[in-house]
């Protein structure tokens, strides 16, 4: 991508409307309308950039536009809009702006929300999972499922749960656990599971419902807000020692009576913890949130400390006896805090498919959309389960395929043809249990993918805001490479035109009368008074800071400065500067003191001290000389009727 853009490239998002008709021409330069719509998008979104307050005016601003569309008729005229990278970049610009627009804004918000409130609230469930695989058979399926359909039944008849999900559970960790979850909150499970979790009341069961990995009933045993993240240390000692002699429930204990004496917990930490890992950072854990450790336990425990610094008494987990003490808190931040994440999140998520099928579903009823229903059962003849099984379908579409349409979307059509190139790339992605099932998800997928370019493809006809953004990135991507021709190269190749340039500008290059000084600035008046006094007696910088800068309070600041002796940055209006030490001035509302040391006059600087001002003014001298010819054997018209409107619209 360029490291620069034309100022004229704007990165932008608006949305007008207003009384007069967009479509308005406003200008034509060359011939070519310009209307209404586009300038005022350029001028809205560009004003705040404009220096100089008479280029605000509407009338003063278009004279600019002008310019820039002048400049944008010869990057077209010089064909900078058919080279290759040219074309490749704003492809790739395209490609990633587009990105945007292709959601559906309800469905994304709505899920958003929803992910947001089982942030902010957790779950506590257990489960039953009978397995059964996306390319399961039929009787497979119907096997699964009156499986999970059993367990229900016996637990809504009154049996308890954790006894029948080690029964039927095919989850192997259910045989010691009774199908337990313990607590979690959004994004932690697979969304099917998940939503049944949050959407089941306290202590019911789910109805059977299906992921990935087969069909599960869960049950919900409590709810609650969620209590955010969490940092601590702890120190601990394992269950099992071995010193045989070392009891570490006593040990535990003596360590704490250490604490409650005043030790440093990160000390005994290192000095005593048997967590190695978090024993040479004080016994400090990473930030988790509930349900992240393995260990319950101990989460309750460091949940239930109140202020910051405050550590537990001793408990025993499953891993050994803890002393934790808690650093900080993570509490769930607003929705407007959470949302960008919490949309990323979603992004990578199952629940994103909801988004897009939502958008399929609109673009078909928007596009048209007509399918040959004959389509599947075509290629099921040709696709055979020898093909199926080996996956390697060759496929030379004769001229039935080639003129039989299987899609219609407006004015587009697509041929059988297109979709048998489309299954022999595609035929062995995915898991199935026959070619039909092949044949019907990738004819699915096909038409959606199809749907989809077409409405990337005609997007700006249909969204007057991406029409624009993509109008403004053409442009000035355009004027980059032209400006770069016409004008940088130029400036930097022509080594005579330089030269000549800065000898007809030469007095511009003029070095100003430079003061080469030491600034005195002090905590006050009567302290710099005594500088000045010291200074004048012939102390040196360091003796001075050693007297006055003690336990590292700075009363007095020394700095160098070599700035032109008009520059009323540094120089107080009332000094003229002589050599030697100043009587004290008032900079900015501070007592200042000068030291100093050479006043250098003023003199004509040499070329290779300003080449890179030259150079700049030289591509300014150079681009003013060429917009000057392109206005010249210019047409243009301003149609000031339309032009009052669109001024009336902005008071």
């Amino acid at each position: 991508m360029k490291k620069y853009l034309y100022t004229f490239l704007l990165l932008f998002s608006f949305s007008i409307c207003y009384a007069q008709n967009n479509n308005d021409v406003l200008l034509t330069i060359n011939g070519q309308d310009i209307t209404v719509e586009e300038f005022k998008a350029v001028y809205l979104k560009n004003i705040s950039l404009v220096q100089d307050e008479a280029q605000k005016d509407p009338r003063a601003y278009l004279e600019l536009f002008k310019e820039y569309k002048l400049k944008v008729q010869e990057a077209y005229k010089d064909g900078l809009d058919k080279n290759p990278a040219y074309v490749k970049e704003l492809a790739g610009y395209r490609a990633q702006l587009i990105k945007n627009y292709l959601t559906d804004v309800d469905v994304t918000e709505a899920l958003i929300k929803e992910a947001y409130d089982r942030t902010i609230n957790e779950v506590k469930a257990r489960h039953i999972l009978v397995k059964n695989l996306p390319n399961a058979s039929p009787q497979d399926t119907l096997k699964a499922y009156t499986k999970i359909i059993e367990a229900r039944k016996r637990i809504l008849a009154g049996e308890d749960f954790a006894t029948i999900a080690k029964e039927y559970s095919e989850d192997p960790s259910a045989k010691t656990n009774g199908g337990e979850l313990g607590w979690f909150k959004a994004f932690k499970m697979v969304y099917p599971f998940e939503s049944a979790a949050f959407t089941t009341d306290v202590g019911q069961v789910s109805e059977p419902f299906k992921t990935r990995f087969g069909y599960h009933i869960v049950q919900t045993t409590d709810k609650r807000q969620a209590r955010g993240g969490i940092e601590v240390a702890h120190i601990m000692l394992a269950l099992k020692q071995k010193d045989s002699t070392l009891n570490p429930a006593k040990r535990i204990k003596e360590i704490y009576a250490l604490l409650e004496q005043g030790e440093s917990f990160e000390k005994l930490a290192q000095a005593h913890s048997d967590d190695k890992r978090s024993a040479v950072k004080g016994g400090k854990i990473s930030r988790f949130e509930s349900g992240q450790l393995s260990s319950k336990i101990f989460e309750e425990q460091v949940f239930s400390i109140r202020e910051k610094g405050a550590y537990t008494q001793p408990f025993k987990s499953e891993f050994g006896w803890h002393i934790a003490k808690l650093i900080e808190r993570f509490p769930v931040g607003s929705y407007e805090e959470e949302r960008a994440a919490l949309e990323e999140k979603l992004t990578r998520d199952i629940r994103a498919k909801q988004i897009s099928d939502s958008l399929d579903a609109k673009l078909r009823v928007k596009y048209g959309v007509e399918e040959n229903i004959e389509l599947q059962k075509y290629f099921a003849t040709l696709f055979t389960d020898a093909d199926f099984t080996s996956r390697r379908w060759k496929y030379v579409p004769n001229e039935f395929e080639k003129s039989t349409v299987a899609l219609t979307l407006n004015d587009a059509t697509y041929t059988y043809a297109n979709f048998g190139s489309y299954l022999e790339r595609f035929q062995r992605g995915g898991t199935y249990a026959n070619k039909a099932q092949l044949i019907k998800k990738q004819i699915f997928d096909w038409t959606n993918k199809t749907i989809k370019k077409y409405h990337e493809d005609h997007f700006e006809e249909v969204n007057s805001e991406f029409k624009a953004l993509i109008r403004e990135y053409r442009e000035g991507l355009l004027l980059f490479e032209l400006l770069e021709t016409k004008v940088w190269e130029v400036a930097k190749t022509d080594s005579l035109g330089i030269q000549n340039y800065f000898t007809k500008n030469i007095e511009s290059y003029r070095i100003p009368e430079t003061v080469k000084m030491t600034m005195i600035t002090a905590s006050d008046k009567k302290t710099l008074t005594a500088v000045r006094k010291l200074l004048k007696k012939g102390k040196s910088q360091e003796e001075i800071e050693q007297k006055f800068n003690i336990n590292e309070q700075v009363n007095v600041l020394f700095t160098k400065r070599e700035v032109p002796t008009n520059d009323t940055t540094y120089i107080a209006s009332t000094y003229t500067p002589v050599k030697g030490i100043s009587k004290l001035y008032e900079l900015n509302s501070d007592h200042v003191l000068y030291d100093v040391e050479e006043i250098m006059a003023s003199r004509l600087s040499s070329f290779e001290e300003t080449r890179g001002a030259i150079i700049n003014d030289y591509q300014k001298h150079i681009e003013k000389t060429w917009l000057q010819g392109l206005k010249e054997s210019a047409t243009i018209e301003v149609n000031e009727a339309v032009l009052d409107r669109f001024i009336k619209t902005l008071k």
